[in-house]
């Protein structure tokens, strides 16, 4: 009973909030939501964003049904492994500079929509520690927890009343323990006949390597034509981006220089991941509609980030330029447009926000993420710029549609347009024609640096040499690679 009250409550909160502003309410009720969150997803590797030769109708019919957000960014991340800062904004809907990575002290977004009724639920991949994992989630089933693993040997537990338990090393592939976790829920909740409403947060390891997708899926999809490379291929990158991009542990999935083939080949295997996920998609989808729960149920697709795979001589996604920091994303349900693309900026913890609103729920200060709404109703242009940060090697800021980025370690500044060039291949910092706008992004970078909190200096004392060689440099495969890949890749 308590919870109706505070469903009801709720709703008549978003329905005064959005009557003040002039606006019809954003929901007549508190929906579900149902979010999904990939892991290294690329978006131009989903067919809705662009992609070619792919296999994804069930991301792509959610896009249908729904409304594509085609500049949304991750905000980058301290070090090499991205995702653990991306999740700890999303959980927070705060700032990377705000947001450690094991949300100590911060109250999340689960927990704000516990507050207001919401019964949560997890499954999947959860890369920001126990504690923060217990409170956010009374309730989660096959949950990983850690940054990578093999896909076949997934090492899972359960959360149950707030403790961790079910430790255990099944058999079969993460994806689809992960699908099987979030269909058991959506049975049991349908089946209490309970009145609340439910947020599931579903964060999968796919497409994260290692590449091994089931290989009934290789042969599934061996008729669509072999990947084309990336149209900003290199060899190698040239440019010094510091040893927190250049020598991570993502950029030895191949050798330098990056060998043409074995690239086409590691695609294949990564568009498989790719439908394999979109397949598991589907099955949580149809028993959602199954269960009577799509008409109030709003679904997020949407991704940590996205990854190179040999754009810019790239494999990872520890770089600030398009390929790795954004995200494909879908937003489908009550009240959200029928098959339409809002191009304006936004941040994934913007997301946060616009659930939150969605739920009724004023976060106030503790939340930095600005809602959606206003966009999705085609009432607001959307953040007028980017600050992006990455571990004390890279800066960068985006505005309209132009990209500065600052590389403190070989004092070079590199400007693009990402309209006319989304590729990013044609460097215009040295024009003197863009210098009024060069020296302007510069000015606007430091400032919004020191606003946020970031300390780094725009050349750093000790520089490297602008320029890096790594022919023939490669060191032994990490111990998540099966022995399959191994032996093909090293």
């Amino acid at each position: 009973m308590m919870k109706r009250v505070l469903c009801l409550l709720a709703g008549l909160f978003l329905l005064a909030t959005a009557t003040s502003q002039g606006e019809a309410a954003v929901q007549p009720k508190q929906p579900n939501i149902l979010f999904f969150f990939a892991d290294d997803l690329r978006a131009d590797t989903v067919g809705a964003f662009g992609g070619k030769d792919v296999h994804t109708p069930n991301i792509d019919a959610l896009a249908a049904r729904g409304t594509k957000f085609t500049q949304i960014y991750c905000m980058g991340s301290r070090h090499g492994a991205v995702c653990a800062p991306s999740r700890a904004m999303l959980m927070s809907g705060r700032m990377l500079t705000h947001a450690p990575d094991n949300l100590k002290g911060i109250k999340t977004l689960p927990q704000y929509l516990r507050d207001v009724g919401y019964e949560t639920f997890a499954t999947g991949k959860w890369h920001n520690g126990n504690e923060s994992l217990t409170r956010s989630f009374p309730d989660a089933r096959s949950v990983f927890r850690g940054g990578m693993c093999d896909h076949f040997q997934v090492p899972l537990c359960d959360v149950i009343d707030g403790e961790v338990v079910n430790k255990r090393n099944p058999e079969g592939h993460s994806t689809e323990h992960f699908a099987d976790a979030v269909i058991d829920f959506l049975k049991r909740h349908k089946s209490s006949n309970t009145d609340a409403p439910f947020f599931a947060y579903v964060p999968f390891t796919a497409p994260h390597d290692p590449r091994d997708p089931p290989q009934h899926w290789l042969e599934k999809l061996k008729d669509l034509p072999r990947p084309e490379l990336p149209n900003n291929f290199r060899g190698q990158h040239g440019l010094n981006l510091g040893k927190m991009t250049m020598t991570v542990r993502d950029e030895n999935l191949l050798g330098w220089p990056r060998d043409k083939e074995q690239l086409r080949d590691q695609l294949v295997e990564y568009r498989a991941l790719v439908s394999h996920l979109d397949a598991q998609v589907g099955r949580v989808l149809a028993t959602l509609a199954d269960a009577g729960l799509a008409e109030d149920t709003l679904v997020v697709f949407t991704a940590d980030h996205g990854l190179a795979l040999g754009s810019h001589g790239l494999l990872g996604k520890q770089s600030l330029y398009e390929h790795s920091m954004r995200s494909p994303c879908v937003m489908a349900g009550p009240n959200i447009p029928v098959g339409e693309s809002r191009n304006q900026l936004a941040y994934l913890f913007d997301l946060t926000a616009t659930c939150l609103q969605s739920a009724g729920v004023d976060a106030g200060a503790g939340v930095h993420g600005q809602s959606l709404w206003p966009v999705l109703r085609g009432k607001s242009k959307g953040r007028d710029e980017l600050l992006f940060l990455y571990a004390k090697t890279q800066r960068a800021l985006r505005v309209g549609d132009h990209k500065l980025i600052r590389l403190p370690q070989i004092d070079r500044t590199l400007l693009f347009n990402v309209k006319a060039d989304p590729d990013e291949l044609h460097d215009l910092s040295e024009l003197p024609a863009m210098k009024p706008l060069h020296d302007k992004l510069c000015e606007r970078m430091r400032i919004l640096q020191s606003e946020c909190g970031d300390p780094l200096a725009w050349t750093a004392k000790d520089q490297l040499p602008v320029e890096i060689d790594l022919t023939g440099k490669r060191w032994p495969a990490d111990r998540w690679q099966p022995q399959w890949i191994r032996k093909k890749y090293w």
